[in-house]
């Protein structure tokens, strides 16, 4: 049977949710069925291991282009030439910016289009700007509606949007989850013990982790108000961040203003799993988020999950209290609580941390996701 040719659009291969999901995804499709392209507009730290896995590598520009620029008549060419020439039958964009340039392209070239959505870009502007996320892209969506074959969403509740507002009908979408790879391993205790001490850790600190990008949007101001109410009463805690972005700069001064609270700034970490293994609670208040893949890794390491109610698809697999802990990211309430609650309770933590195990292996193995992908690929031509 002849291969699908599937081109990848995304903006970067730099640290972030859809890179980190595409190579995932990638890394796990069937290449008996795919021949799998992916096209970007500068590299990142995802660029070598893209090229590790043989994947046919289209750099369509160098730097980080608008929309609204000169460098859009350069891509859109360069674009449907690389599927012309590659003879690619099916364009399958990521984030905004390559969904513009790639549809151009795909109907210039007559290729079928997946529109996939890892952004808040047709989702309500006031609703967006409550959750402190950038609205810039918006106006420019209004004129993408109702031009892919297939549009591919991570929550119910964006996909009910869509459908009220007439977006997209019911036969042109798909709900299709993030997946992660399930073989992350078990670490040694000597292996956690260096990765501690490394990081300026005793044995008996409690870690509460967060590893998200430093933005407004991601609510990081909550840690450091609740981090004083945990510390007095559980005085072996550690807040340990993990991420860059915008905000880094800001809060780790801050977190050097609070040294009783013990809020340790690290960066951008590359191996979560490894910082999962040493942590007893994953906490993420995130203002708006679709479905993070942070949450399904630290499920992945029966690290129990504290995050954010009503915020992408947290609610829709997350039973507060018996897989995970859902809270209200816009109140500080109850946050500290939930926290202290969990580090006082070993048996509880293990309970809760033993069902989001389950809940991520009946639902986000990213091998299902993959065969999912190929039979909407298959579907569409």
């Amino acid at each position: 049977m002849e291969k699908i040719k599937v081109l990848h659009l995304i903006k970067t291969l730099s640290l972030g949710g859809a890179e980190k999901n595409l190579f995932n995804l990638v890394s796990s499709f069937d290449r008996e069925r795919l021949e799998i392209h992916v096209g970007y507009s500068y590299g990142g730290e995802f660029e070598e291991r893209f090229k590790c896995l043989g994947i046919k590598l289209l750099r369509f520009s160098e730097t980080s282009d608008k929309i609204k620029s000169f460098a859009t008549l350069k891509i859109i060419p360069r674009l449907g030439k690389y599927i012309l020439k590659n003879r690619i039958q099916i364009v399958h964009s990521h984030s905004f910016n390559t969904h513009v340039w790639g549809s151009v392209a795909a109907k210039m070239t007559r290729t079928r289009l997946v529109e996939h959505i890892h952004d808040a870009r047709y989702l309500d502007p006031e609703d967006l700007a409550r959750r402190r996320c950038l609205t810039g892209q918006i106006r420019y969506t209004k004129h993408m509606r109702n031009v892919a074959d297939k549009v591919v969403v991570l929550t119910e509740r964006y996909r009910r949007f869509l459908l009220q507002k007439g977006f997209c009908d019911h036969h042109h979408i798909r709900k299709i989850l993030n997946g992660i790879p399930l073989n992350g391993g078990v670490r040694t205790g000597e292996a956690t013990r260096i990765l501690k001490k490394r990081l300026g850790l005793s044995n008996k600190d409690q870690v509460i982790l967060t590893s998200l990008r430093m933005s407004a949007e991601k609510n990081v101001d909550l840690i450091f108000r609740i981090a004083p109410f945990v510390a007095s009463a559980v005085p072996n805690v550690v807040f340990l961040i993990s991420g860059s972005g915008p905000q880094f700069d800001e809060f780790n001064a801050k977190s050097r203003e609070l040294k009783s609270c013990r809020i340790k700034l690290i960066g951008y970490y590359p191996e979560i799993l490894d910082l999962l293994a040493i942590s007893d609670v994953f906490l993420l208040p995130s203002l708006q988020e679709l479905h993070s893949i942070a949450i399904l890794e630290a499920l992945s390491m029966k690290v129990p999950v504290v995050t954010s109610q009503n915020v992408g698809c947290n609610d829709e697999f997350i039973t507060s209290w018996r897989n995970g802990v859902l809270l209200n990211p816009f109140s500080d309430a109850g946050w500290a609580e939930a926290i202290i609650r969990l580090l006082r309770e070993p048996d509880l933590r293990k309970q809760i941390g033993e069902r989001g195990y389950e809940t991520c292996l009946s639902r986000f193995d990213i091998r299902k996701v993959a065969r999912e992908f190929e039979d909407l690929y298959c579907e569409i031509l």
